[in-house]
C-alpha cells in the first residue's frame, strides 16, 4: 500500500548500527526491535535494497544521542495506523525521530493529504484499519521521503 500511495519501490526503512562487530537493522515491525542486517535484507523482495546514509557526517554527541533515542524504542508496538507520536512507531517514522531527536532533519514532514490515497485498494486499507475516515492533516514521513531527503544521499542500491 505504502508503494502505491507514494509511488515508490521503496516500502519499509531501518537503520543500520553495528554492535560487537555484527550488523543489525532497527526496524519498526513488531515490535521495534534490532534485526541482523541479512534477514532484513532476506525479506526484501528478491533481497532488493538501497543504502541511504545522512551526507554531513555525524559527529560522537550525535551518535550517543541517536542511539540512546533508539534504545528507547526497542519494544515499542508497531504503529500501523502511521500516527505521529511517541507511544508506538512505524518504520520511516522512527528513522526520522533517530536523527530529528540528534538535531537531524533528514526530510521535510508531511501529512497524509500530500499523498495520492484515492485508489479502491488503498480506501479498503483505510476502511480496515481505522474503521473511519483518516485525519488528512496527520503528520507522516515515509520511505521514499526519507531517499529523497536533501540532507541524503545513496550508497548501495541493487534495484
Amino acid at each position: 500500500m505504502i508503494q502505491d500511495v507514494t509511488g515508490s519501490k521503496y516500502s519499509h526503512v531501518g537503520i543500520i548500527y553495528n554492535k560487537d562487530g555484527k550488523t543489525y537493522v532497527m526496524e519498526a515491525v513488531q515490535p521495534v526491535k534490532m534485526t541482523p542486517i541479512d534477514e532484513f535484507i532476506s525479506r526484501g523482495v528478491d533481497s532488493k535494497y538501497t543504502v541511504v546514509r545522512y551526507i554531513w557526517g555525524l559527529d560522537k554527541r550525535q551518535m550517543k544521542m541517536m542511539f540512546d533515542y533508539a534504545s528507547a524504542q526497542l519494544g515499542k508496538n508497531y504503529d500501523s495506523k502511521f500516527q505521529w507520536s511517541e507511544s508506538s512507531m512505524y518504520c520511516s517514522e522512527l528513522v526520522f525521530k533517530i536523527y530529528y531527536n540528534a538535531g537531524i532533519q533528514l526530510c521535510d514532514i508531511h501529512q497524509f493529504k500530500d499523498y495520492n490515497l484515492s485508489s479502491e485498494d488503498v480506501q479498503n486499507e483505510i476502511k480496515v484499519r481505522y474503521n473511519t475516515e483518516i485525519d488528512p492533516d496527520e503528520l507522516i514521513v515515509t520511505p521514499v521521503d526519507l531517499y529523497n531527503g536533501l540532507s541524503t544521499g545513496v550508497v548501495f542500491d541493487n534495484y
